[in-house]
Formats: structure tokens, C-alpha cells, sequence
């Protein structure tokens, strides 16, 4: 990638201000004030946008920063060029404006469905090529751009499937399912399954008394002669009759006993019904059960992905770290290592040394190193330019001189240099280090 041109109608200081590129190495030089920080902000503004953040923060962001101070809109464009196809992005940063258009820079025929165009977001950018004296040092934002970044798993070096955003896109979604109202209705069901009882003896109990009398009370009475007699004798002086008394007190009993087994019929049939919906609960949560276990085993198998992902990917960033850090010490230090919790060692020829043992400006030629393998290695189809405002304040003359030796001979990035300082102007030309210079 190569940015060609810089338009700003309002950014800052600067109002309607004009800039071409034409070399490998940019260097825009200028007394302090001058604007160089804020050019490089608008270049970042151009490539990912300017948000303005919410309450008090809005008082310090780099949205309120870096208002026009001197008129003109709020944004501008810019004219880059990547993988043979030159762009121009028109950006309006004003108040509620999020507009963002994107043309071929050839034929200025907007291009619809190019708003993503680089692997990288703006922290993993501002964590890799774009650096600065007081932001060299790794900080926490860099160690979470490679630990994000060494969690996915490419499938080519054009495409990358991002693990850690699979594994919390999976947790939410276990996280979900587990509060699936089948587990509280389940759990509710079975506390309550006591009070589901009925009395089945007893049912079964009046059920056979109940046929009992019904088989009674249809038969009919065999009476002898003398019986029958008998039963006419008492009817005409006024007696009881006795089977007639029996089949009432038959009747009465079987009316209680329909009463009651109706009572228990009603808790059978609420019993049953508990019980079916207790087992259609059990059914559905047993299948989310299932699936949380499915969810569980994707989980382990992208983190065990994940784990070897990073074992070799972390070989990968040492050597290249190595390569580097050995070319920009001119041999001086032959390896570079880091390890889980980013902490590094350099092997002097003689034995690793730990970096709380190193000079500060050898420390930042370290950590200079592990943001330029960690970009080649993570975002190799971006290939942005390296933003590098004021990054060499620690270095000596023989340091910067074999710093510069190795972007300029060593990098196919560009490189925009923001600098102050007319010594580097001078190493620049005694080493005929090609650079074209802007001045601000």
C-alpha cells in the first residue's frame, strides 16, 4: 500500500492544505507545533474514521482535538494505492456527519461495498506501524492486539477465521440457552413432584367396591314360598321391606363412593398432566443440554486449535523478531525471544540477556522490532505505511544510522517519518539514505 496524496479542507491547523508523495521514505519535517502529529492523525482519520466518544471523554478525544481551527470542513480525502488499484476516500468528520465515500481514484467511479478494504482495525494499526517516542514501549493495547490476533486460525494467508470472536460468539450463545425457561420450569416441576400424589389403593379400592354393589344391585332376589309369605304378611300390617332398604343403603353407599373417587380421578388426571408436561420439559431440556454440550466440545476444539495456532505462530514472531532486531543491531544481538506473557530476552553471543537489563534506546529498538514483525506477520496483505513521529529520541547516531539502513534496505513499506530534528536530516544524506522531504 502507498498513500499518493493528502487533501485537507479542515483538520486542526491545517485549511485547505495540499501534500504528494513520491518516494519510499516521507520525511515531514517541522519545529514543534508545526503539525506533524496532527498530519499523521488525519492520515489515520482517513483510513478508519473519527469517532467522537461519549461524556466526559468527548472533552479529550482526538474528534474534539482536532476541530478546524482555522475554517473549511471538517475532513478532506486521500489518494492511496493497493494491490495495483489506486483509491480516493472522502471523509466528513463534522458534527453528526458520518459520511464516508470511496471512489477508483482513475476514473472517480464510486465504489459501492468497499468500506472494508484493510484485515486490520485501528488498534491493531496504532499497535503495529504507527509509532511514537511515548507509545513505543508495548503496553497493554499491544498485548491484546497479539493475543487476538495470534488466536485465529488463517486458512490461507488471504483469509483468517478470528477464534477468539467464534469463542465468545459461543459463549454468548451458551450463555443464552442456559437461561432458557425450560431449565427454571423444569427445576419448578420437580420440586413439586410431592404434591402430585393421589391415593391409587384407594381408588382401586372404591373402583372394586363400586362394581361390587353395581353387580348387587342387579341381581335379583330368589324368594322361597314361604319367603314370599312371609314378605306379603309384612307388607299388609305396615313392616319394612328389607330388600328395598337394602338397595337404597346400596345406592347411598355407591353415591359416596362415585363422590370420592371423582376427588381422586380429578388428582389423577392433574397428576398425569403433570407429569407429561414435567417429561416434554425433560425432552426439551435434555436437547439444550445436548447442544450446550456440542457448543462446549466446539469451544475446547478451537481453543486446542487456537493453543497450536499460537505455539507456531509464536515461533514465527521470534524468528522474525530475531531477523529484524539482529539486522537493526548490525549482529550485535543474534536472537530475540518472547514468551506467553510477552516478556523478552535477547542472546548476545554469549547468553540471554533479560530486557530490564537493556539500555532504553536498546529496549525500543526491541520493541520497534516486535510491532514491525508482528504487522509482516499479522496484516501482510495491508502493508500499510510505517507512521513513525518522533520515535528516535534515545538513539545515538550509530543506532539511528543502522535503524534507517534497515527500513530503507530491508522494507518494502513506506515510511512517513515525522521529525523535528535536523540531525536526522544530515544522517539521512551522509548514508544516502534516499528520503523526500516535506516541510511543514
Amino acid at each position: 500500500m502507498k498513500i499518493e496524496e493528502i487533501n485537507i479542507d479542515g483538520f486542526g491547523k491545517f485549511h485547505k492544505y495540499h501534500c504528494q508523495t513520491s518516494g519510499k521514505l516521507e520525511v515531514f519535517y517541522g519545529k514543534n507545533e508545526s503539525g506533524k502529529t496532527t498530519l499523521r492523525k488525519f492520515m489515520i482519520a482517513m483510513l478508519f474514521g473519527l469517532e467522537k466518544s461519549r461524556g466526559l471523554a468527548a472533552r479529550y478525544d482526538d474528534f474534539t482535538r482536532y476541530q478546524p481551527v482555522n475554517g473549511g470542513i471538517y475532513g478532506g480525502s486521500m489518494i492511496f494505492e493497493k494491490d495495483g488499484i489506486r483509491y480516493k476516500i472522502m471523509r466528513n468528520f463534522g458534527q453528526g456527519q458520518t459520511e464516508y465515500r470511496i471512489f477508483d481514484a482513475d476514473t472517480m467511479e464510486e465504489l459501492k461495498g468497499k468500506e472494508y478494504l484493510f484485515e486490520s482495525d485501528q488498534q491493531a494499526f496504532e499497535n503495529t506501524v504507527s509509532m511514537t517516542q511515548a507509545e513505543i514501549r508495548t503496553g497493554r493495547e499491544m498485548k491484546e492486539v497479539l493475543q487476538n490476533s495470534m488466536a485465529n486460525l488463517r486458512s490461507s494467508k488471504d483469509a483468517a477465521i478470528d477464534l477468539r470472536k467464534a469463542i465468545d460468539h459461543l459463549k454468548a450463545r451458551r450463555r443464552q440457552m442456559r437461561k432458557d425457561p425450560v431449565f427454571a420450569q423444569s427445576d419448578n416441576l420437580r420440586k413439586q413432584q410431592g404434591s402430585w400424589q393421589y391415593d391409587a389403593q384407594a381408588l382401586n379400592e372404591y373402583e372394586q367396591e363400586e362394581r361390587e354393589i353395581r353387580k348387587r344391585l342387579r341381581q335379583k332376589r330368589k324368594l322361597t314360598l314361604l319367603q314370599k309369605i312371609l314378605l306379603w304378611f309384612r307388607k299388609l300390617f305396615g313392616g319394612e321391606d328389607e330388600e328395598r332398604i337394602r338397595k337404597i343403603e346400596l345406592r347411598h353407599r355407591l353415591e359416596i363412593i362415585e363422590i370420592e373417587k371423582a376427588q381422586l380421578m380429578q388428582q389423577k388426571e392433574e397428576a398425569d398432566k403433570k407429569k407429561q408436561e414435567y417429561e416434554i420439559l425433560l425432552g426439551q431440556k435434555r436437547k439444550k443440554e445436548l447442544e450446550i454440550h456440542e457448543i462446549e466440545l466446539a469451544m475446547k476444539a478451537i481453543e486446542e486449535a487456537a493453543s497450536q495456532v499460537q505455539k507456531t505462530f509464536g515461533q514465527e514472531l521470534n524468528e522474525k523478531i530475531s531477523e529484524i532486531f539482529c539486522d537493526m543491531t548490525n549482529g550485535k544481538y543474534t536472537q530475540a525471544v518472547m514468551d506467553e506473557n510477552f516478556s523478552m530476552m535477547v542472546y548476545d553471543g554469549f547468553d540471554h540477556v533479560d530486557m530490564k537489563y537493556l539500555s532504553n534506546a536498546t529496549v525500543e529498538q526491541l520493541y520497534f522490532a516486535l510491532r514491525l514483525a508482528s504487522a509482516d506477520l499479522l496484516y501482510e496483505n495491508d502493508a500499510f505505511p510505517l507512521f513513525l513521529d518522533d520515535v528516535f529520541g534515545n538513539y545515538d547516531d550509530e543506532r539511528l544510522a543502522q535503524t534507517m539502513q534497515y527500513l530503507s534496505h530491508h522494507t518494502d513499506r513506506q515510511i512517513f517519518l515525522f521529525t523535528g530534528r535536523k540531525e536526522i536530516l544530515r544522517l539521512l544524506d551522509e548514508k544516502e539514505i534516499l528520503y523526500h522531504l516535506i516541510s511543514l
